[in-house]
Formats: structure tokens, sequence, C-alpha cells
């Protein structure tokens, strides 16, 4: 009787929606950032897999039965996958959703043309900044999709994010890779996972809480240890970065790609390699091809630096947010370092 007793309470302390509450993330650091907002209570499923792309992918059975079945939507939002808001609608009306790039107080940054870099000047936050509070997005801006069919050669890509072309400047989409904008997500989907599990509310906000406090211990040594690099400057394949390199005063002297990866034409590249100033490195992403590679680094005898975006390669979990800083920070210390 004793036995049954102790088993009937434990089960009892176990916060009864630990399984119920289904939520399903769009890409891995979104997903490492809901796993800790979640704790114990929960764990998120990814709906895009690691090493696909988001902007592009079309759902297998397995992931449109996961989206079917989700209580909790947490994606970027319809500038990086135009095709889930409609996924969404279709196979999961009556789940709620976030997408957390429209949320208030995320730094929005303008899209830059691979003719664009300011390498002439700071990157500052305060000149690019776009939040919630400044800027109104229109949800009719982001729902023309059927211009994007020209972007399926690169769906191999694992970090294509094509933005939309709006009345407004468009804006990059890659807003995860600011550290502030995950400091801001984190209590946003401490409320949302509340609003669905009320009772274990506090738990939500509190684990929010200790995330927030362990990024920015991580920010604070990644300040320190970027810092005095901020003179360099380094050559990217593709315009990913923009928000990390904002936030830690980094300089691109320019990308051979825009951050849509649509080349900037032969013209572009002979200027970059003509014209280049004394450069750390190629920045460049697992997908970028290796006749490129050569090609630039060979012509400006500069190494070549694999830095992903999405972490495709990192563990996925509630660490990944935490280990892909790590990952782009050991990335531009290794190419500014020479």
């Amino acid at each position: 009787m004793l036995k049954y007793l102790i088993t009937t309470t434990a089960l009892f302390a176990t916060p009864l929606t630990a399984d119920a509450l289904r939520v399903v993330a769009d890409i891995p650091p979104l997903h490492s950032l809901t796993a800790q907002v979640m704790g114990d209570l929960g764990t998120p499923e990814l709906l895009t897999p690691a090493g696909t792309s988001p902007h592009n992918h079309a759902l297998r059975p397995s992931e449109a039965a996961r989206l079917q079945n989700a209580d909790l939507l947490v994606w970027v939002g319809p500038l990086m996958s135009p095709w889930l808001g409609s996924a969404k609608a279709e196979m999961a009306p009556d789940a709620a959703s976030i997408a957390l790039m429209e949320t208030q107080g995320t730094l929005l940054l303008d899209k830059r043309g691979a003719h664009d870099h300011d390498h002439d000047h700071d990157h500052s936050e305060e000149e690019h900044t776009e939040t919630k509070d400044s800027h109104d997005h229109d949800h009719d801006d982001h729902t023309e999709h059927a211009d994007h069919d020209d972007h399926a050669d690169h769906e191999n890509h694992g970090d294509d994010h094509a933005e939309m072309e709006t009345d407004k400047v468009r804006k990059d989409a890659h807003v995860w890779l600011s550290p502030d904008n995950a400091m801001a997500w984190l209590p946003i989907l401490a409320e949302e996972l509340a609003k669905l599990d009320p009772a274990n509310a506090e738990t939500y906000r509190a684990n929010a809480a200790t995330a927030v406090d362990a990024l920015k211990q991580q920010v604070a040594k990644t300040e320190a240890r970027l810092a005095p690099l901020s003179g360099g400057e380094f050559l990217t394949a593709h315009d990913a970065y923009q928000y990390f390199q904002a936030r830690f005063g980094l300089t691109s002297h320019a990308a051979v790609s825009d951050a849509d990866d649509q080349d900037a034409g032969p013209a572009h590249l002979r200027a970059l390699l003509t014209q280049a100033p004394d450069l750390g490195c190629f920045v460049i992403e697992p997908s970028t091809p290796k006749a490129s590679v050569t090609l630039v680094t060979e012509t400006l005898n500069i190494p070549a630096v694999t830095i992903d975006g999405l972490g495709a390669a990192l563990p996925l979990g509630a660490d990944h947010y935490s280990a892909l800083m790590e990952h782009l920070t050991s990335g531009f210390e290794s190419c500014l370092s020479r």
C-alpha cells in the first residue's frame, strides 16, 4: 500500500500538461529558445530539419503531422518562410502562432544588397533599428508570396531566406543572430506558453528569466573577445551575419551575394577581387560552391572560414542557441585574428 501511495503521489506531482502542450518551431535557433522556456514541462518539435532551407521547404508527411497537431507554432515570420503562414492556416487553423520577427521590441535591420555594405561607417544598432514600437508591420505586406518560385534553385542552401518586396524598406530576416532579439523573445515566449498552460505560467516566466541572464553573461564575454578585432574587415559569400556584426561592432567589406542569396553578378565579383583591401578571411557557409571558395581565396590570398548562421551541425535542444553564438564568435575570431 505504501508503495502504491508513493507512486500515486509522484504521478500527480508531475505537471499534467507535460505531454499535452504541443509546440513546433520552424528553425533550430528558435527551437532552442522555446526549449529553454519550456524546460521540464515539455519538449518542442522542429518543423524544418537542420540543413534544409526554411524558405522553400516542402513539408514531409511526418512534418505536416507535427504542424497539424500543434498547439503553438513559433516561427521567424513570412519574410523567412513565406509558405508557412498558409500551411498553418490550412493544417492547424486553431493553433496559436507567434511570428517573432513581428513582435514588439524586435530589432530589424534594413536588407543590404551585395554592393551596399557600409564599411565606411559604424554599423550601429541605432542607425538600423526598426522596432515594433516605431514601425507598424502591416500584415498585408507579407501576404504576397506568389513570386518566389525563382528561388527554387536555392533549395539546398541551408540559410536561404528571401525578403519580400514591399512599399517599405525590406528587412533582413536573419533576426535570430542578434542576441538582443533572443533576449527580447524569451519573455514573449513565456507569456505565449502561459496563455496555453496557465497552471505553469510562473515556471515559464522563471525559465525565461534564467535564460535571459545566461545569455547576458555570454554576450558580455563575447563583447570582450570581439572588441579587439573590430578594426578588421572580411568578405562574405552570403550577407547573412548583419545582426551579429551590428551587435558586436564587426565590419563586412562586402558580400558575393546579398541576404536573398542573389548573386550580384560578375562585374561585382571582379571589383571585389581587384579592389579588396587587406581582408581577414572569406566567410562561407557549408553550401558555398567550392569553385567560388577557390576563386576568392586564391585570388585574394585569404583563408576561408565556415560560419553557419543556422548552426545545422550543432546539437539540437536548449543549449543550441548558446552553442550557435559561440560558433559565430569563434568563427569571426579565427577570421580576424590572423
